[in-house]
């Protein structure tokens, strides 16, 4: 009898010795790794892609409109012009020096000079503000159709509207008048834009 109640507490306390055992943790597999999201903003990017605004008009294939025009027809402040010609150089792939005159059937020539400045697809009037420094005026409107200008003038008084052919294998028609006053755009011209050309700065 002693024997078997000894029997039985031996097998009581090794129930309870096994029941209070804790059970080794469970093997877990590690949740699947996602790549990080790269937003657009975030890509590298060529340093060859980061150009100044300034420098797209280098992309872009400017006409040459130099050469020797003349007057196809015209009004300047709602008088008809009856007489003009034109001389345009260029200076650089965005600068186009010219001079020219213009007369109506009533008047004497008048001569008009200066630079046309090429930026952002469009002709603008560079406008000396000092000695050496220049900006730019959007009152004009060039328009380039083949081998004809069409060039519009804002003025004080009006508008001036004139569209020049080029000419091409032939000189131009000789006029007392109107030869002298191309002669004096050109000479105020060359004083006050082209010899001080290299030298400006745009702002």
């Amino acid at each position: 009898m002693p024997f078997i109640l000894t029997l039985m507490l031996a097998l009581f306390f090794t129930a309870c010795a096994t029941s209070n055992k804790t059970p080794p943790p469970l093997a877990t597999t590690p949740p699947p790794t996602t790549p990080p999201i790269i937003k657009k903003h975030q890509l590298p990017v060529s340093p060859q892609f980061h150009e100044d605004a300034n420098d797209v008009d280098d992309l872009i294939d400017v006409s040459d409109i130099s050469g020797t025009y003349e007057l196809e027809k015209g009004v300047d402040n709602y008088k008809t012009v009856t007489k003009a010609n034109m001389i345009i150089e260029k200076l650089d792939n965005e600068n186009f020096g010219y001079y020219y005159a213009v007369q109506d059937e009533k008047s004497t020539p008048n001569a008009f000079f200066g630079i046309f400045r090429f930026k952002n697809n469009t002709y603008y009037n560079k406008v000396i503000e000092s000695d050496t420094t220049t900006s730019l005026n959007d009152n004009i409107k060039l328009v380039i159709e083949d081998e004809r200008l069409k060039l519009t003038v804002l003025t004080s008084y009006g508008r001036r509207i004139i569209i020049w052919d080029k000419v091409i294998n032939k000189t131009l028609i000789q006029d007392t008048e109107l030869t002298e006053a191309l002669k004096d755009a050109k000479e105020s011209y060359t004083q006050i834009y082209k010899d001080k050309f290299a030298d400006f700065t745009e702002i």
